[in-house]
This record gives C-alpha cells, sequence and structure tokens, in this order.
C-alpha cells in the first residue's frame, strides 16, 4: 500500500477530488494548510515585520492525502500531475510513502481489505447497536 501526499493550490481541490474519485481512490482527506519552504513564497502584501503566521496566512495551497493500492499508484498521481500542472511556480508538491499496514478499527479489517468500501455485494456491513 502506499500513501501519497498531494500539496496543490486550493482553487484545483474540488475538481481533483472529483476525478480521483472517477479514478477509484479508496478515500481522500483534504486539509488546508499554510506551508512555510519547498518553494512557497510568503505573501509580499504583508510587511516583513510582521509574524510567521501572518506572512504565510494568505497561500492559498491545500494537503491531500490518500491511501491506495499499490496498483492505483501510478493512475493517482498521473490524475493529480496531470490536473495540476500549470508549468508555473507553486503548482505544488506530490510526496509517496510506503504503507506497511491499516486497521480499519470498527470491524477489524486489516491490509488492502480495509481500504473498500464497507457495502459488499449489495449488502451493508452490520453495525452494532448503540448503547444508551
Amino acid at each position: 500500500m502506499k500513501e501519497i501526499k498531494a500539496y496543490v493550490r486550493r482553487d484545483q481541490v474540488n475538481a481533483l477530488v472529483e476525478e480521483l474519485r472517477g479514478a477509484g481512490a479508496p478515500g481522500i482527506s483534504v486539509i488546508e494548510i499554510h506551508p512555510v519552504g519547498y518553494g512557497y513564497e510568503p505573501s509580499y502584501f504583508e510587511p516583513h515585520v510582521a509574524g510567521l503566521v501572518q506572512r504565510y496566512r494568505y497561500l492559498a495551497v491545500a494537503k491531500l492525502e490518500i491511501i491506495c493500492a499499490d496498483y492505483q499508484l501510478d493512475q493517482l498521481v498521473g490524475v493529480i500531475h496531470a490536473h495540476c500542472r500549470t508549468g508555473t511556480s507553486g503548482d505544488g508538491m506530490i510526496f509517496v510513502s510506503e504503507i506497511t499496514d491499516v486497521l480499519r478499527i470498527r470491524d477489524g479489517e486489516r491490509g488492502e481489505e480495509a481500504l473498500r468500501q464497507s457495502v459488499r455485494e449489495g449488502r451493508e456491513v452490520p453495525r452494532q447497536a448503540a448503547v444508551t
């Protein structure tokens, strides 16, 4: 299994998420971030004497996290690259890491099977009754 971390322009996120879902991404986490380094520049509309948070608050960057099966990696990275590449500074970055295991807390499912939907073969996986 692999983890994809993609840092992209915030205005591209909605369309990118739809493309990734269409390409079979099992799940996507979207996090608004304020990056420092890796080519991201502070907002020069703020004076240099402003605190670090103030200088970086206007950067429009989102981080997408996707855990996927090995066979999905190239396709999902390709979707991100094709959708987000404008050829200009600030297009973003993609990082890929190895995931050694995953455990779905609800039912104890492990490995790639835990990344699959909870609805299988037209049957919903039973949930435990709520304790009152």
